[in-house]
């Protein structure tokens, strides 16, 4: 039985455990890509998974990264 697509959100880390760059792995890709506002939608209705820092610290640099991208836009 295979269950549901589940999006993969992968946090890379610095030196002080920061993050820097959040990887997507949807479930019809073959490879992970870096977070692109531009092309991929953060949506919190679907299943996700969460790997490398907690899902609030994920979250939140998606968050800052689209409100940086939108706030580029308005200029």
């Amino acid at each position: 039985m295979h269950g549901c697509p589940m999006t993969q959100y992968i946090a890379e880390l610095d030196e002080t455990q920061q993050v820097v760059a959040v990887w997507i792995k949807e479930d019809t890709a073959r490879a992970p890509r870096v977070f692109d506002p531009k092309k991929h939608i953060f949506d919190t209705t679907n299943a996700a998974e969460f790997c490398g820092a907690p899902k609030e610290k994920i979250e939140t640099w998606i968050s800052c990264l689209q409100a940086d991208d939108s706030d580029r836009l308005s200029r």
